[in-house]
């Protein structure tokens, strides 16, 4: 997987076929840096389409009042990118936590 998406709350499932990304709900990895109850894997095979995931933790967020996010990326281009993307565009009341596996 490409990242991991833990969070507070159930986190939906996602195909976007077209755009090459799948959010399934997690399995069996045990990953210790995992520190919340809910995750999702993300399989990215085209990364040109990373607004989608953006796009997916707002889409999330805009659902709750308050929600904690932590995100687990093992590609650094992936990495940079977004955190480019989520640096100035976090909502109140929701925290976002970024890491390299």
């Amino acid at each position: 997987m490409d990242i991991f998406i833990a969070s507070n709350r159930q986190l939906p499932i996602r195909y976007y076929v077209n755009e090459a990304i799948w959010i399934r709900r997690g399995g069996n990895t045990k990953l210790p840096q995992l520190t919340l109850p809910f995750f999702v894997e993300v399989e990215i095979k085209n990364r040109v389409n990373l607004q989608i995931i953006i796009e997916y933790i707002f889409e999330f967020q805009r659902q709750y009042k308050q929600t904690e996010i932590q995100l687990l990326i093992k590609d650094t281009y992936i990495l940079a990118n977004i955190q480019d993307m989520l640096t100035n565009n976090t909502l109140t009341n929701h925290t976002i936590t970024i890491q390299q596996v």
